[in-house]
């Protein structure tokens, strides 16, 4: 049977990276200026609707989606800034691989940067025990 992994092809660009950190940075700074924007129009909204219950629900309505808004543009901010780290660690191991290759007597740090995004690895296929007696 043919290795299903055997043909995907992965690559990773340090540039591009970079460039969705910086953007997820950019706009993740921008989202709490905009939320700053909610209060007023849902406080207006409920002051039109007073003696309802939805004048509140409006008000709480509001105030969370801002919450949650501004958690998302926390979470943007930090993304970003792994990113950023992930590239730079891509180009570290490249300029450690190409100096140890002109220059083989020169150790290469045996010990990676840690994964910023905790990525867990996924074991490979196992064999089926069957298979493994028979080794």
């Amino acid at each position: 049977m043919a290795d299903p992994d055997a043909s995907l092809d992965f690559k990773v660009k340090p540039d591009e990276l970079d460039g969705c950190g910086q953007s997820a940075q950019h706009i993740g700074g921008l989202i709490p200026g905009e939320t700053a924007k909610i209060a007023d129009p849902c406080s207006q909204a409920a002051g039109t609707l007073q003696g309802w219950l939805t004048a509140a629900a409006l008000t709480t309505c509001g105030s969370n989606w801002k919450t949650l808004l501004d958690k998302l543009g926390g979470d943007m901010g930090e993304v970003g800034t792994k990113l950023g780290t992930s590239a730079a660690f891509y180009r570290q191991v490249e300029q450690d691989i190409h100096t140890n290759m002109i220059h083989p007597d020169v150790p290469v740090p045996d010990k990676p940067e840690p994964d910023p995004f905790g990525t867990t690895v996924v074991p490979g296929p196992v064999k089926p025990r069957s298979a493994r007696a028979a080794e």
